[in-house]
């Protein structure tokens, strides 16, 4: 099959200016510090570039995976440690490993399930040295003198269920802003804690931001994003919200929320201003809050401001909410993201047994099959006579006929230059075809309805046979696994159906299809089969991508377990060619604006390198239970030795671009904004 190519995007918006350089050159000595050639020109930056290195790879097949959780202090045997369901990474103390935030079952204080009584809840693991064993790493629960336990009442002990990370104040730091990931079922069960931030001091401590609307009231937060979105310099906070969720009637109607950071980590919202919906509407109108299960901060249209998708639970309509100039207005529809166009029900049994029931229904000419299964309680006692229940008037409308939709991911998966999505959804065997499955969903790049072209077709198919079958995906990820230059996709479950769930991880081709090799890779073992929120981040300082991540159960027995956390090390990945890039947006003090935000949040950047260029962006969070997976990004060149081009286009107010040429490769680089200089670090690949 060909690669899988559209229209590239036009332009890159109004307003940009235009930065070229011809990559004068820094690098930091062996103590850390900088030692620049201040003032040296073209010809001079070119002799100072550090050496050469290229990598000769063998043929690329599979890359392997080795369990380390016990080498680097994680595991079941590590009762300390022996929790996590969501993981988020970041460099809180500036030494170039990612350090993590977890949350383990519950955003609560306490818990009193007897299992769980007493233990540790929440943790920040900082990747340290090994001291007992010279030049390996290992994580370290720091937690308690963090300061991430501070509450607002004194008493400590926070809770919080997810963390998104980046320079909320641009002093150089990362800052967190933590929440609750529980639904609210009733007062006393409610999380204690609201969302709030926490301000770091680039050592791996950290202290209450000050008060704001952000923690003025706590709410069920199932994901969250920081992002820019009006480009004045200072990270903005977006959590996913839930309103008329039908299983707990204590949880209050939440409306699409936006939060404006101000720089000092306090925020106010904004929603009403920024034009997001602050009445309810209906369904079948297409105004009614939904349950937002997951969003991510994507620039759809290529203009250079952080647009937003939801990701929307239940068979309702996702939507799309286009940023322009700092106003949202909603076109999931004319974008073709509020569900695919799979809209024909006469497979599914719910409306087969409706039918069998009432033959004479006008909704049932012509009559569909025969259910061929029992149509009574078929998923448990209470669900009804007709199988997961049938309404017509309402079951059969386009409205509803969605996909139970946990996340979206974004990113350039076929290096044509424009932003796709990856969806991740769980799909009922006894729903039939109209229920949209985890897949890939293509940007055409000229502003027309994105495409799926389908898993048959891209080879992320997973067929499966009759009824009673679930995939229970609730995270999507991109991620160049093997560092070919080309982006991979891995699924996790949510672990809602058991051992039968199991993570997936499909390699990209050259032509563009993927084939599955989570099994052969060794992300698979009789006790390795279902992942909560994964971390691909660099664990040992090879270069290469590792995975941190949480199981749920023993696949081997079928017994639900105490989750752990698990590290598995990359062996082959850095064999290949590679860069790591670290964005540095500079400093724009609270009460100015228009600069870029310290971590570079929204940045653009593109690489190009053996005739071929491929497109990144640093990204605040994303997805259900919020995935992060480190700040820096790590960019695989494949077999290609040099760097030709790296292209920044910055998240400030003139939409900045600047040019870098000559690039060593298998370094790390650091590139700041309104500076022409490529900083190198020392450590070589």
């Amino acid at each position: 099959m060909l690669r899988l190519r559209f229209a590239l995007l036009l332009g890159v918006g109004l307003g940009c200016s235009t930065t070229t350089t011809q990559s004068p050159v820094s690098t930091a000595d062996s103590t850390g510090n900088t030692v620049a050639d201040a003032g040296a020109d073209a010809a001079d930056a070119q002799a100072n570039l550090p050496p050469r290195i290229c990598k000769t790879p063998g043929a690329l097949g599979i890359p392997t995976f080795t369990d380390v959780s016990a080498a680097m202090n994680l595991g079941s045997t590590a009762d300390t440690f022996s929790v996590g369901s969501a993981i988020e990474a970041a460099d809180v103390d500036g030494d170039g490993f990612a350090d993590l935030f977890v949350a383990a079952v519950t955003s609560h204080r306490q818990i009193t399930d007897p299992n769980w009584a007493g233990k540790p809840l929440h943790f920040l693991l900082m990747n340290r040295a090994d001291p007992a064993h010279p030049g390996q790493r290992k994580f370290v629960d720091t937690t308690a003198e963090s300061g991430l336990l501070a509450t607002r009442d004194g008493k400590g002990n926070r809770g919080w269920g997810l963390a998104n990370l980046g320079d909320l104040n641009n002093d150089g730091h990362v800052d967190a802003v933590l929440c609750p990931s529980d639904e609210v079922t009733s007062a006393a069960a409610a999380p204690e804690d609201a969302c709030d931030a926490m301000l770091g001091d680039g050592q791996g401590h950290f202290s209450l931001a000050p008060t704001s609307e952000l923690n003025k009231k706590a709410f069920w937060v199932p994901g969250s994003v920081l992002l820019d979105y009006d480009r004045d310099g200072f990270l903005d906070f977006w959590p996913s919200t839930v309103a008329h969720w039908p299983y707990n009637p204590a949880d209050p109607n939440i409306p699409p929320t936006l939060f404006r950071g101000d720089g000092t980590g306090a925020f106010t919202n904004v929603s009403k201003d920024v034009g997001l919906p602050t009445k309810d509407g209906t369904l079948a109108k297409g105004t009614q809050w939904r349950h937002v299960f997951g969003n991510v901060a994507c620039d759809l249209d290529g203009d250079g401001d952080d647009d937003m998708v939801f990701a929307s639970y239940g068979r309702e309509e996702c939507q799309a909410w286009l940023n322009d100039g700092g106003q949202f207005s909603e076109v999931g529809h004319q974008l073709g993201l509020d569900h695919d166009d799979r809209v024909d029900y006469s497979d599914d049994v719910s409306f087969r047994c409706f039918c069998a029931a009432n033959p004479t229904d006008k909704h049932c000419q012509p009559m569909p099959p025969a259910p061929g299964v029992s149509c009574v309680d078929a998923f448990g006692a209470g669900s009804g006579p007709y199988f997961r229940g049938w309404m017509p008037g309402i079951t059969d409308q386009a409205y509803s006929l969605g996909g139970n939709y946990f996340s979206f991911a974004c990113g350039d998966i076929d290096d044509d230059g424009d932003m796709d999505l990856l969806s991740a959804t769980i799909v009922h065997g006894d729903v039939g075809s109209a229920a949209d499955p985890s897949e890939l969903i293509l940007n055409p790049g000229d502003g027309s309805k994105f495409t799926r072209p389908g898993n048959v077709a891209t080879g992320l198919d997973r067929p499966e046979k009759g009824v009673y079958w679930n995939h229970g995906e609730s995270m999507a990820v991109m991620v160049d696994v093997d560092l070919d230059g080309l982006k991979d996709v891995m699924w996790t479950q949510t672990g809602a159906y058991g051992p039968t769930d199991t993570a997936s991880l499909f390699q990209q081709q050259v032509d563009g299809t993927f084939v599955r090799i989570d099994d052969q890779a060794g992300l698979i073992t009789k006790d390795i089969r279902n992942y909560g929120v994964p971390a691909w981040i660099d664990i040992d300082g090879d270069g290469d991508l590792d995975l941190v991540s949480s199981t749920n159960y023993a696949a081997s027995k079928g017994e639900v377990v105490r989750p752990w956390l698990i590290a598995l090390r990359n062996d082959q990945a850095q064999q290949q060619n590679l860069v790591r890039i670290h964005l540095d947006g500079g400093a724009t003090p609270a009460g100015q604006s228009g600069g870029v935000n310290r971590s570079a949040i929204g940045a653009r950047v593109r690489v190009t390198a053996g005739g071929r260029t491929q497109t990144h962006v640093v990204m605040g969070g994303y997805g259900h239970g919020n995935a992060q997976h480190d700040l820096m990004l790590t960019v695989g060149l494949g077999a290609a030795c040099d760097i030709d081009a790296i292209e920044v286009r910055w998240p400030d107010s003139q939409g900045t671009v600047s040019n870098y040429k000559d690039i060593r490769a298998n370094r790390d680089v650091t590139l700041t904004f309104g500076s022409p200089t490529v900083v190198y670090g020392t450590k070589a690949y």
